[in-house]
């Protein structure tokens, strides 16, 4: 995670120093629903409102809710580690919606007092009136329990993302790289909670745009 770390680091900096950020409140409701012969329904909520901008845009408010995503994905589990999912997402943003179609596979570790989370997804999305978009993403998550080996009703833990993201437009490529840093929190063992900071690098090939967000989720199985 030393990667990780410095890439945190270069952000809080670059941030600071950019001429385009934006600053916001993340708040994510996720739910998981298992099914039988080992497939599960993974479902998110999720809504970005926006509370300081610099530069302020054209004729518009700095404040802003800006998007709302409704996300499904439905996974088979392969074996204990590894499963493969496919699904769907529902965006509403400045009026219009936005389909993106997804594909997945995701490979747990344990280790011997934390585990380690790859994730490889590719997704195409469809837009009104612009070119179709082609992305490849790959993510690494890494949590870790403040007590003892694993994470116990009641208990606190630690959790790091690290995400990269290739993209394909109208011919044209980009990248975008992503970072979370967050306090998690076990009510039970069917509902949680997460806090953190949530930092973007986005259009990193063309006009660089840096994102920070205060990300607030409610993870609850059934």
């Amino acid at each position: 995670m030393k990667s990780f770390l410095i890439l945190v680091l270069l952000s809080a900096l670059s941030f600071m120093a950019s001429a385009q950020n934006q600053f916001g409140i993340l708040p994510v409701i996720n739910t998981t629903i298992k099914l039988q012969n080992e497939w599960k329904i993974n479902t998110k909520l999720e809504g970005r409102q926006l509370l300081k901008q610099h530069p302020i845009p054209k004729d518009e408010n700095e404040r802003i809710f800006e998007r709302a995503d409704l996300e499904v994905v439905a996974n088979k589990a392969l074996n204990s580690a590894g499963d493969l999912g496919f699904g769907y997402l529902l965006r509403r943003q400045e009026g219009k919606f936005v389909h993106r179609f997804i594909q997945q596979y995701a490979y747990t570790k344990k280790l011997y007092s934390s585990r380690l989370s790859h994730r490889f997804r590719t997704d195409e999305t469809f837009e009104q009136d612009e070119a179709v978009q082609l992305r490849l993403r790959y993510r690494a998550s890494w949590e870790k329990p403040l007590n003892g080996l694993k994470v116990d009703p009641k208990e606190y833990y630690l959790k790091f993302n690290n995400e990269y993201l290739a993209s394909l437009q109208d011919s044209k490529g980009n990248l975008e790289i992503r970072g979370l840093a967050a306090l998690g929190y076990t009510i039970n063992k069917d509902n949680r909670i997460e806090t953190g900071a949530d930092y973007r690098m986005e259009k990193v090939f063309t006009h660089l745009q840096h994102k920070l967000f205060l990300s607030i989720g409610f993870y609850h199985n059934f």
